[in-house]
């Protein structure tokens, strides 16, 4: 059934809160009988516009309607009337209510809430793997983060200095719920070296582009869109999505980039957000063809998705040329770019941001001022400073100190590892992918490899259902070359060990 016979209201004593009112009006529908169990309420959106209030307002009230086993909310379909309908307290009811509990949501809510703990409950015991003591000269081959080496000595102390020395009082209040102008500007012109296009007021500053994340997530809640991820990928994107109360539903990559044609079957007719990271895609390095870029904005055009683009390293392309971004082909509306200052410089900022057309920049406004009230000011304005002053510079550095330990690891990988092993060969970035030829276990070779003095990033870390066991990422940024080249020779001894003892698992799924 998909009637809405409920229009927005607002109902109760005017002292009460909004969503209270809400809340009034919606149980006063069912207690009368104008709501029936499968009836679909109008979208949080469609009611903060008729009513002319917050959208987490509306939210809110939906959600204490489903605590109290009245509503369903399914990502991506809608909000449904359940039929645990008890009688209102203000009004007598034509039903008699029932003496057991409320009836809770349909088996599927309770399906995806369980699937998410399971799936919360793995990546966490991923994670407490992963932080095991390591014995000291551990080799660090984890990836994905800058090396703090590569920061000029003192650096951070002069650009804190200038920022302080003009007009510091500046500094001292909030900076905005979109950021110091000042750092919206710097992006504005850093965006346009790499090709993109945009102005200040599409630009919000973020603490780190893990809280861009969540902002999308919380949006994307709000306006009931569909989670699709691509996989393997950077977990920490699929967990915000999951905090949220969204499913997932993930997509693999091959040598092209996504698979649009498994993302397309994924999405079904369903309104839905996309992550994707065309440019050295983390964890495995891989750069999205441009053919499939286009098939990619194709789907989107005749689609109602929007894609969120994760350009954390596009700025960190040390050989070849870059194809033209995502978020400039993608329709006006349906694009969002996430990114950071801090993956490229220095991750203890945590500043990223978050760019978008207009319309869907005031539409995040409110949660990210919901979530901080702004990024905290005196670290924007050191970011800001710079990029006006001395990245063009600090990327050259990089790219040539990043290209040369890619390299070593390239030739220390086809050297050292068994007959048959595969890895990625990135033209940018911090990491490539290696994929295992007999099956053994990337976590036991994680586990061998501590004992051995190296660390790697075990493939079941990057896929939010635990797959990749017979892959892991290799990074190579914070490892000089002949830290790279004796890090691999010990992953090969711990593989060796592995194969001499038998241990070895089913082999993962393929990227």
């Amino acid at each position: 059934m998909s009637r809405m016979p409920w229009k927005p209201a607002l109902l109760g004593p005017t002292a009460d809160p909004l969503w209270k009112r809400i809340d009034a009006s919606v149980r006063g529908a069912i207690d009368r009988g104008h709501l029936r169990p499968g009836d679909r309420l109008p979208s949080v959106a469609d009611v903060a516009k008729g009513l002319k209030i917050n959208k987490l307002t509306v939210v809110k009230a939906f959600r204490g309607l489903e605590d109290a086993g009245l509503v369903s909310a399914h990502v991506g379909r809608g909000t449904f009337v359940t039929d645990g309908r008890p009688a209102s307290p203000s009004r007598g009811s034509r039903r008699p209510p029932s003496p057991a509990a409320p009836t809770p949501p349909p088996q599927a809510s309770d399906s995806t809430r369980a699937l998410r703990r399971v799936r919360e409950g793995y990546a966490k015991s991923l994670r407490d793997l992963i932080r095991l003591e390591r014995k000291p000269g551990t080799i660090d081959l984890v990836g994905g983060v800058p090396s703090t080496e590569s920061i000029d000595e003192g650096l951070l102390e002069r650009l804190t200095r200038q920022v302080l020395a003009k007009d510091p009082r500046r500094l001292y209040g909030y900076g905005g719920e979109s950021g110091l102008p000042e750092l919206r500007k710097a992006i504005v012109t850093m965006l346009s070296r790499t090709g993109i296009h945009v102005d200040a007021e599409q630009v919000l500053i973020t603490n780190g582009s893990q809280q861009a994340a969540s902002l999308v997530a919380a949006w994307a809640r709000d306006e009931e869109r569909a989670f699709i991820g691509e996989t393997p990928t950077f977990i920490g994107t699929p967990q915000a999505f999951l905090l949220f109360g969204h499913s997932v539903a993930t997509v693999p990559w091959d040598a092209d980039g996504i698979d649009v044609a498994a993302v397309r079957a994924a999405a079904g007719n369903a309104k839905s957000v996309l992550h994707t990271c065309p440019d050295f895609q983390n964890p495995t390095g891989r750069t999205m063809t441009a053919d499939r870029r286009r098939e990619l904005v194709a789907w989107v055009k005749e689609s109602d998705a929007v894609v969120m683009e994760d350009a954390i390293a596009r700025d960190l392309r040390f050989e070849g040329e870059s194809p033209e971004s995502l978020f400039s082909q993608l329709p006006p509306g349906r694009r969002i770019l996430v990114g950071s200052v801090s993956k490229s410089f220095m991750t203890g900022l945590r500043v990223g941001y978050l760019v978008a057309d207009a319309p869907l920049i005031e539409a995040l406004r409110p949660f990210k001022r919901a979530m901080d009230l702004g990024s905290p000011s005196l670290v924007q304005a050191v970011a800001a400073a710079f990029l006006d002053d001395g990245y063009e510079a600090h990327l050259a550095s990089v790219r040539a100190t990043y290209r040369e330990r890619r390299d070593a690891l390239l030739a220390a990988l086809a050297k050292e590892m068994p007959k048959g092993t595969t890895f990625t060969r990135p033209s940018g970035g911090f990491q490539l992918w290696v994929t295992l030829p007999d099956g053994t276990s990337s976590v036991d070779l994680f586990l061998r490899g501590l004992a051995h003095g190296v660390a790697i990033g075990p493939g079941p870390i990057h896929d939010i259902d635990g797959r990749f066991s017979d892959s892991f990422r290799c990074g190579y940024a914070r490892a000089t070359p002949d830290e790279i080249r004796e890090g691999v020779r010990r992953i090969a001894r711990a593989h060796a060990d592995l194969r001499a003892r038998g241990t070895s698992s089913s082999p993962g799924t393929p990227v």
